[in-house]
């Protein structure tokens, strides 16, 4: 225990005690202050070259090629522009004529029902007058056997 209580007051002395430094007498929160002092200096002429890279880059882009560049992607984006435009109005077209072809295939396959079912009409009407013809038939025969069958002479 007394080896830590040593320690302790060794510790102790250490915030009062002061360094000798280049004939100047410094305490240890002078010493932190003196660091931190020449840190942010060093820093800030680290940004300051990192920045003036950076400004040198700039300085140094050749701004015709850029130019240029750019007016050619204007004149790339109208071109491509045009086309689109092109393709719009023809598709407008086609499906305009799409409208069209399917108006006209709905008015022949309307035309085509109202054909076939008049003609069904007509085979229906006509399959009636048949069965009562083959009726009528059927009763005149009929009754001429039965005319016949009765006919005291007919043996």
């Amino acid at each position: 225990m007394a080896d830590l209580e040593e320690l302790v007051s060794k510790g102790e002395g250490l915030k009062d005690r002061k360094l000798k430094l280049f004939g100047l007498r410094l305490s240890g929160a002078s010493i932190v202050a003196a660091f931190a002092f020449i840190s942010t200096i060093i820093g800030t002429l680290y940004g300051g070259f990192l920045m003036y890279q950076k400004v040198e880059g700039i300085a140094n882009l050749d701004l015709d090629a850029i130019a240029g560049q750019m007016a050619k992607t204007s004149s790339d984006v109208m071109r491509i522009e045009e086309h689109a435009d092109a393709i719009k109005i023809e598709l407008k077209k086609d499906m305009t004529d799409l409208r069209n072809a399917q108006w006209n295939l709905e008015s022949k396959v309307d035309g085509k029902l109202q054909s076939v079912d008049t003609k069904l009409t007509n085979y229906d009407d006509k399959l009636d007058r048949f069965e009562i013809k083959v009726e009528k038939t059927k009763v005149d025969m009929e009754k001429r056997i039965q005319e016949s069958l009765d006919n005291p002479l007919a043996n």
